[in-house]
């Protein structure tokens, strides 16, 4: 990416953080970077787009964050159950990425860009990585690994940032990753 197209992000960023997307104006990004509106349009079509960008941006950093450490692990046990310890970490803190997801507005903002799937895609690609590294080293039991993987994607939301069901005694994350962990690797590991 450019330098004017980073910056341009940045300042998006940190108005998003603290206006939100809608508030959020072209207007408002072009004073901020002290550039025309018209460069701005140079590099992004709209807001929306902008924001999708921005998104992708900040994604592709937690992606990398998340998966590095635990690619240098040679057990594909290990490296899931330290993947999943740290991605419920990181979601239980305050980050934009949890604000985007825990916003409505910007949530809405999320699910309505194309870079959504991408990235979605791109982490199940990911997990299915470790999945296939653990069936070859016969670790894990033979099981379609895009299937599982976007399982236990899906199951992981679920148990993280988009609370699809009320737990009881929420703010006991320690207690739930610990179920989620247990859960994944009992399904998956071979006998």
């Amino acid at each position: 990416m450019n330098d004017i197209k980073d910056l341009i992000l940045d300042k998006a960023k940190e108005r998003m953080e603290r206006f939100g997307f809608r508030k959020t104006t072209m207007d408002e990004i072009s004073k901020d970077c002290s550039i025309s509106k018209k460069t701005i349009y140079e590099h992004f079509a709209d807001k929306e787009e902008l924001f999708g960008c921005l998104l992708y941006r900040e994604c592709q950093g937690t992606i990398r964050m998340l998966f590095d450490e635990p690619a240098d692990m040679p057990d594909p046990l290990e490296k899931l159950t330290l993947l999943i310890r740290r991605a419920v970490a990181y979601f239980n803190q305050d980050h934009f990425i949890t604000r985007i997801l825990k916003d409505e507005e910007m949530f809405l903002a999320l699910v309505n860009t194309k870079y959504r799937k991408i990235i979605d895609e791109e982490i199940i690609t990911s997990i299915v990585r470790v999945i296939r590294e653990g069936k070859q080293q016969g670790k894990l039991r033979d099981v379609d690994e895009q299937i599982v993987a976007y399982a236990g994607f899906r199951l992981f939301q679920s148990f993280s940032y988009a609370r699809t069901w009320p737990l009881a005694g929420a703010g006991n994350e320690p207690y739930f990753t610990e179920v989620l962990v247990d859960f994944i690797i009992n399904a998956l590991q071979k006998k």
